[in-house]
């Protein structure tokens, strides 16, 4: 068994051949060399775990700056043998001395290499520029082959879309002036990664100025990473130009797919709807389409953040129509997926070129708009993004769409690490037997454990077994009952009324965790033919496919609040909880404007849910999420809680009698502790499954959570130690939701 990383997406190639190494070492070495794909000479990846609170307290914390799991693509002259291996270096592009990296093993195994290709992936540090070696060896560690790749990064990247202000038709062309050239642009037309010294590689032609390497040198000076900027502004178009059934749109969604994730759409048109005479509402419902069907394209939403860039002064003196399209993108700046650009049409006068000129910004003007968008942008990045916006950001980490408990590919399963005593294995549970293990990480993810030196996979079982040395501390079983009283425990053990029980809140379990990605073994472990969604949503789900606005109602507990997710303890990768997952991916699944009333309260027992509902409905929810059972198994009256769900959901449809429902049925507490006893769970879910008619559904998280203990701990789901889901449980849920809500 090898270790398997997460598979990516071949991108065009690009030869970067370097033979490396020692004199001995060359002599062995193939002179064909390693065919390196991705990452490519000049590349910037797109961080996530930035924590700028952390950052700016401990300037000197790398982990702050976040990391970026980079793809690794490459070629070989033949397939690797049962003997051979392929290892990395990574190191500063800066050092002058070669090799100044430690050789690691480069995570391969069967899912990843096929034939003479190789796909797998490395964590990497925010930063840049870094040197990537690979070599190739058999188990006498004979060198075979070499490859490099110099200068890529990890940092900042913007994809700039819109009209001439954002291409290269500015009076004065700018150049990089960063000493390392850390700001590059990626050029569509041949897929390659260069520094961003004007013309920019805009598919207009466009060979005058532009403001984005001033923008970019500011960026790098301020946040200490690579920026990159993917250009696909085109010169004199308008909105109309760039909506779904254009060539634009094709290009933009395109290009944005082979980047990958990026952190904002940058924004800069307008005056050819000015020109165009494009009313406000048009303009607005114009950008929305564009930015929906894009995120559909792309898997996730960036912010798209409008410049009011309407001013053309040597075309055009129209007040009323610059005030049309300037009062559109206030009206976006206000709906969820958009933000506000730089004005940059308060720059008047000097700033400007004249009619002898490119008529746009001069050269004092790009520097001024280059500064207004630096304020923008930092402006953003000084906090950490939340709810939906964080959501998406993270969307394409979190296999929403691909459940757990029914699917051969096990995306990040969260495991605490457990040790009878300091002198036993340290042990951790899968929830099913893996064929390959694709990666283990920490819950942060700033740290890739490797194969045999940091842990083992037991042969035939579903234990890894980590060495004693790791980023993530054990558990042992000293800490798991403590005397009353005690701090860090919670009150009281079942049938053991004189021990407590662990109960960390906040950040201390997802510091304990380490998340598995891995292939099931489908002869050890068969999928289970197990059914956790009982009937439909058939007004919902018409809402979504006919690209209507949809808005979510949440009545529920302190899990719907999201209690314990990442985002709420203020820990990388910052994810938020359940519902916010959900949002954001109905969002991209769909053209709907999903948005999101969350009215859950930590505490709560269903008896709260009913006496809330008015004001709930009150935000005109088209339909509602119903989360209780935590705060209400403690009762033992599984008939009072079916009286008080059967309540909500009457007086719900007395209110709205179109209004759709989804029971949830809450995950399983702590099996120790006396306020969540086990045997009610079930009871209490097969009450919500009597209560389940047209236009109310069920999605069943508590036989998800039975499913997915049947050979883990408890502690391997919980945010708390008790009654919250950690990160994993909450993508659990989102998983269990979006079956009924984005079945195939």
């Amino acid at each position: 068994m090898r270790l398997l990383p997460v598979c990516v997406r071949v991108i065009p190639y690009l030869l970067v051949l370097m033979l490396l190494g020692t004199s001995s070492e060359l002599a062995q070495a193939d002179d064909a060399g390693l065919r390196i794909i991705s990452p490519q000479p000049w590349q910037v990846v797109q961080r996530v775990g930035f924590d700028p609170a952390r950052r700016e307290k401990e300037p000197e914390n790398s982990a702050a700056s976040g990391f970026a799991e980079v793809k690794v693509s490459l070629e070989l002259t033949a397939p690797l043998s049962a003997s051979e291996h392929l290892e990395y270096q990574l190191s500063s592009s800066q050092e002058e001395k070669e090799g100044s990296g430690v050789w690691k093993q480069l995570p391969v195994a069967s899912s990843t290499a096929s034939g003479n290709s190789v796909n797998t992936s490395i964590l990497v540090p925010a930063g840049g520029w870094y040197r990537l070696e690979l070599r190739r060896a058999s188990a006498d560690e004979k060198i075979q082959q070499f490859g490099v790749v110099e200068r890529f990064g990890v940092g900042e990247v913007f994809l700039v879309a819109g009209q001439s202000y954002a291409t290269n038709t500015n009076d004065e062309k700018q150049s990089v002036t960063d000493p390392l050239q850390r700001v590059v642009a990626f050029n569509a037309a041949d897929q390659t990664w260069n520094v961003a010294n004007d013309p920019q590689p805009a598919p207009d032609g466009s060979d005058g100025g532009s403001i984005w390497p001033p923008l970019g040198d500011s960026l790098v000076k301020d946040l200490g990473v690579p920026v990159a900027f993917v250009n696909v502004a085109v010169g004199a178009t308008s909105s109309t130009r760039w909506l779904p059934e254009g060539d634009l749109h094709k290009r933009l969604c395109e290009t944005g797919k082979r980047v990958g994730r990026f952190r904002a759409v940058l924004w800069q048109q307008g005056e050819s709807d000015v020109i165009e005479k494009t009313t406000t509402d048009q303009y607005v419902a114009n950008l929305s389409l564009i930015r929906a069907r894009a995120g559909r394209a792309w898997g996730f939403e960036p912010v798209w953040l409008a410049a009011k860039s309407t001013h053309h002064p040597t075309v055009y003196n129209d007040p009323e129509g610059e005030a049309r399209i300037r009062t559109a993108i206030d009206k976006l700046a206000r709906i969820p997926g958009f933000g506000a650009g730089p004005d940059t049409d308060s720059l008047t006068g000097e700033n400007r070129g004249d009619a002898k000129s490119r008529r746009h910004f001069s050269a004092i003007g790009q520097r001024r708009a280059a500064e207004m968008g630096r304020s923008v942008l930092l402006e953003r990045l000084k906090k950490t993004p939340t709810g939906i916006e964080a959501a998406s950001f993270l969307l394409p980490d979190m296999a929403l769409m691909t459940p757990a408990w029914k699917s051969e590919m096990v995306t990040r399963e969260s495991c605490v690490l457990l040790q009878k005593d300091s002198s036993a294995p340290i042990e951790a549970k899968l929830a099913f037997q893996p064929a390959d293990i694709l990666s283990v990480t920490t819950a942060d993810r700033s740290y890739l454990y490797q194969a045999s030196s940091d842990f083992q996979l037991s042969p035939g079982s579903n234990v890894l077994t980590f060495q004693a040395a790791s980023p993530v501390l054990p558990i042992q079983d000293v800490d798991l009952y403590l005397p009353v009283g005690a701090p860090h425990s919670y009150k009281h053990r079942m049938g053991n009324p004189d021990q407590n029980l662990l109960y960390r809140p906040g950040s201390w379990f997802h510091d304990h965790n380490v998340e598995v990605t891995y292939r099931r073994d489908m002869t050890a472990s068969p999928l289970n033919d197990v059914t956790i969604t009982y009937g439909t949503l058939p007004r919902t789900l018409s809402t979504l496919a006919s690209g209507q606005p949809l808005t979510v109602g949440v009545s529920g507990d302190s899990i719907s609040t999201g209690l314990d997710a990442s985002d709420k303890t203020a820990a990388p990768p910052f994810q938020p909880g359940y519902p916010e997952l959900v949002v954001a991916q109905l969002r991209v699944l769909s053209d709907s404007d999903v948005r999101l009333v969350n009215r859950a309260v930590s505490g709560w027992s269903i008896a709260n849910g009913v006496a809330d509902l008015d004001k709930l409905l009150a935000e005109k929810p088209d339909f509602l999420i119903v989360a209780y059972g935590m705060n209400d198994v403690g009762r033992r009256d599984p008939a009072w809680f079916a009286q008080q769900t059967s309540q909500l959901i009457e007086n719900a449809r007395k209110a709205n009698p179109e209004i759709e429902i989804l029971l949830v049925s809450t995950m399983l507490g702590n099996g120790e502790w006396v306020h969540t006893p086990r045997d009610m769970f079930d009871v209490y879910r097969d009450e919500l499954k009597k209560l389940v008619q047209p236009g109310v559904a069920l999605a069943d998280v508590t036989q998800v959570w039975t499913e997915m203990l049947r050979q883990k701990p408890d502690f391997d789901l919980t945010g708390n130690g008790l009654n919250h889901p950690n990160d994993f449980g909450h993508r659990l849920y989102a998983q269990a939701l979006l079956q009924v809500l984005a079945a195939p």
